[in-house]
């Protein structure tokens, strides 16, 4: 099992290593872990040393499955910011180029897999949780994606392996075996994995302890099927117990007047509150190792949220410590 560390190509996170990829290289040697799961967006810089991208996660856009399924009900004249990060692109036609354009990044840069959220979700149900869809439908749309997507490959298979991971909302949550089948028998091509987020998966229930939470991710993990648990050859290993926080800030009406805020000022509001919600901090109760037993996975990614390097250092000894 290769152990590696998150990071994204954004300039406001290569600062801590002096903006330099060979610091980054210094860092992950020192962290004793084989390399980094890189988070492409906009700053994409084509000289990442190849030998440090163990595996790429690709842009998530929430709002993406609207604009393939219902793409009429997406406004015309969409705020470009909105159109750019939430619903990926202004047509389907062009989300089907720009997925494709980052596969091609992610292998252009030897990644292993390339991770891609399977989730939709619609900035007020944040609060409500009254989806606009549901699993099936998120799912059945998602697979008929990417599917077009690989249509533009030889064979119909994608450059890059993609890796398809859980979130609490509507879509990809390994909760439920049957959906899971649902998902992957409409699926055309066969590079693939899953990625199983065990924070995320915690986040889908009401947790309040890491033993809570570990002994939830099992559980669920004891409900899929044995060629379900084999293709989940990556893990992002972290920690949310935010069972609390959850029930006291959400399931119930947006706040006043959070309609009529322009996008960007409903993500300035959405963001800190998804921070406290989806804790991304390293599991200290070595019982945790089960999961890790359970999944024999090839790769563990140590993705923490931090706010300085040191922050960051210390999540990652943290971390290790219990597992070792």
């Amino acid at each position: 099992m290769k152990e590696i560390i998150n990071i994204s190509g954004y300039s406001i996170d290569l600062e801590r290593y002096n903006n330099s990829w060979e610091d980054v290289r210094s860092f992950v040697h020192k962290m004793e872990c084989s390399g980094v799961e890189l988070l492409m967006g906009g700053e994409y810089d084509e000289t990442i040393p190849r030998d440090l991208i163990s595996s790429v996660h690709l842009p998530g856009w929430l709002g993406w499955i609207r604009l393939w399924r219902e793409p009429e009900t997406v406004p015309a004249a969409c705020d470009p910011f909105k159109q750019a990060y939430y619903y990926g692109a202004a047509t389907p036609e062009a989300l089907v180029r720009t997925f494709c354009d980052n596969l091609d990044k992610a292998a252009n840069l030897g990644a292993a897999y390339a991770v891609f959220h399977i989730t939709h979700i619609e900035l007020d149900e944040f609060f409500t949780r009254n989806h606009r869809y549901s699993h099936h439908e998120v799912l059945s749309s998602a697979a008929s994606f990417l599917n077009t997507v690989c249509m533009n490959y030889p064979g119909g298979e994608p450059p890059v392996t993609i890796g398809f991971e859980n979130l609490w909302w509507p879509g990809l949550t390994f909760l439920s075996q049957d959906e899971v089948d649902f998902f992957t028998e409409q699926l055309e091509f066969d590079n693939w994995i899953f990625v199983l987020d065990t924070g995320h998966m915690m986040n889908a229930g009401d947790i309040r302890t890491e033993k809570g939470g570990i002994m939830y991710v099992i559980s669920a993990l004891d409900g899929l099927s044995e060629s379900t648990i084999k293709r989940m050859k990556a893990i992002h290993f972290q920690c949310s117990t935010s069972g609390v926080y959850q029930r006291e800030n959400f399931f119930r009406k947006p706040p006043s007047g959070f309609s009529s805020l322009s996008y960007g000022d409903q993500i300035s509001l959405l963001m800190p509150m998804v921070s406290k919600l989806d804790e991304h901090r390293p599991f200290s109760d070595p019982w945790c190792k089960k999961i890790i037993e359970v999944i024999k996975p090839d790769y563990l990614v140590h993705e923490f949220t931090s706010k300085s390097k040191e922050e960051f250092v210390g999540k990652i000894k943290t971390q290790k410590n219990t597992l070792s």
